[in-house]
């Protein structure tokens, strides 16, 4: 069942927005007048998707830059642990044992929704 959720003025193109439908959290993206709706939470270890970046479909996690296609909810990469030119983390037991959990965490597909465009209304099916 198609559910409205918002006016295509409430999200810039390349924008991302959080909302909550029928307790459900998701996130709406428009991708130049394409949007795109799907689950806010990270497949991998449940970060906020929306303060993220949206380059087109693709959406990268702000916490380990884990990325989707968020057309089909397929997680494209896993987690990154470490940025280029990042200086060597900490050797001690604690940061050690922090980013071997960060690495064994699974990365799940998140999930979408199909989006219907009515007079300028956004709704998605639930």
């Amino acid at each position: 069942m198609f559910k409205e959720v918002a006016d295509i003025k409430d999200i810039l193109l390349g924008g991302m927005r959080s909302y909550s439908v029928d307790g459900k959290e998701i996130v709406l993206c428009n991708d130049g007048g394409k949007f795109y709706a799907f689950d806010r939470k990270c497949g991998h270890m449940g970060a906020a998707l929306e303060m993220g970046t949206a380059n087109g479909h693709i959406v990268t996690c702000p916490l380990h830059a884990v990325q989707f296609d968020v057309a089909t909810g397929t997680a494209l990469s896993g987690p990154l642990i470490r940025y280029v030119g990042e200086p060597e983390p900490p050797v001690d037991n604690t940061s050690r044992w922090i980013m071997k959990m960060v690495a064994a965490a699974r990365t799940e597909d998140i999930r979408t929704y199909a989006v219907k465009i009515e007079n300028g209304r956004i709704s998605i099916d639930l």
